[in-house]
């Protein structure tokens, strides 16, 4: 899952010091950490702390926040179409449609063989093609390519840049980053609509209070404290992390598609590792069609994007069949749950 620019801003790189990477190792890990529980972690004030962290905003590194939805449980899979749109007109058209698509919660623009990628959250098949079909129809585009997600092997938000290590943290009574509650045994929980709107509106601004959450869904503080708590518990709510503009820190995401010899059960599982334990990679899932794995690379030049195709060239050159490198341009859309996911599940309890 990567964040990338999303509007023309100022390039300028933005210079940190060693208590700004542990203040942003601390927000990857919870970013509804509060104020007082950084400070203390890092040894500064609370107000330098806060000062920090609008300077990090000011400056487009962290460009908001998000909380990461497991749409499986919500019986939802997530379909990613690689598209090639042959015209500038149709370009915008496509953007244009996707934006406005309920469904689609993620939308990508890439140089190299194919020119987009756009997520659509979906039950079925045929339900994520005839979403696909009102995008493309009409447009002059070339064969699209289709992976349908299964099982992410790694997710980070800053590999190789922050420390990923567990911070030790003592539990604050109505703690409002619900540290405790990850940590706690799963409970089974079924989410009614008033839960679908308070994940969907944490999907999009993981820092939003909970009288906020309440007013929107009508319910008290403490109710929406208890569901969030609940949510988490049963595995609906997986993480709350910043938005992070790689741009601003002079790095560079690369889509890597790999097609992989299937059957070659040793090959996979050592690959598997190989993917879970590299610190270049930001995001890897397996996948179903086409490709068998989409993996976002983050890198600082072409020369270690270079490095690590070479690498694994070395090492699987007997299980990788082929692969595409996309380079990623421009983030249009990007959201944990699509806006449909809601609308979808209070139709059905109808």
């Amino acid at each position: 899952m990567r964040v990338l620019f999303t509007d023309k801003v100022e390039k300028t790189r933005v210079l940190i010091d060693k208590k700004d990477i542990k203040i942003l190792s601390l927000l990857c890990f919870n970013v509804r950490l509060p104020l007082n529980k950084i400070a203390t972690l890092v040894g500064l004030s609370r107000n330098s702390v806060d000062y920090r962290i609008k300077i990090m905003e000011q400056k487009h590194l962290i460009t908001g926040t998000r909380t990461v939805i497991n749409i499986k449980k919500l019986g939802f899979c997530s379909y990613h179409f690689f598209a090639t749109i042959n015209s500038e007109q149709d370009e915008k058209k496509l953007t244009e449609r996707c934006l406005q698509n309920k469904f689609v919660n993620a939308l990508i623009s890439y140089s190299g063989k194919f020119n987009f990628e756009l997520s659509i959250m979906a039950k079925s098949p045929e339900q994520a093609d005839k979403e696909f079909g009102k995008i493309i129809e009409n447009l002059n585009s070339g064969e699209p390519s289709l992976c349908i997600l299964l099982s992410t092997l790694r997710s980070s938000v800053l590999p190789g840049y922050i420390n990923e290590e567990k911070p030790e943290l003592k539990h604050l009574k109505n703690d409002p980053s619900f540290a405790k509650q990850f940590e706690l045994k799963k409970q089974e929980y079924a989410p009614d609509e008033k839960d679908l709107k308070i994940m969907h509106m944490l999907a999009d601004n993981a820092k939003i209070s909970l009288s906020t959450l309440g007013k929107n869904a009508g319910l008290s503080d403490d109710a929406v404290r208890l569901r969030i708590g609940k949510l988490i518990r049963a595995e609906y709510i997986l993480h709350f992390r910043p938005a992070v503009n790689f741009d601003m820190l002079n790095m560079s995401i690369r889509t890597l598609l790999i097609k992989t010899n299937k059957g070659d059960k040793n090959s996979e599982n050592t690959f598997n590792k190989f993917i879970n334990r590299n610190e270049k990679i930001l995001w890897c899932s397996e996948t179903l069609g086409e490709w068998q794995y989409i993996i976002y690379v983050i890198n600082k030049s072409s020369d270690e994007i270079h490095e690590f195709i070479e690498e694994l060239k070395k090492q699987y050159s007997n299980y990788i069949k082929y692969y595409e490198i996309l380079f990623a341009f421009k983030e249009y859309k990007y959201s944990f749950m699509a806006e449909g996911i809601t609308a979808n599940e209070k139709n059905n309890q109808e």
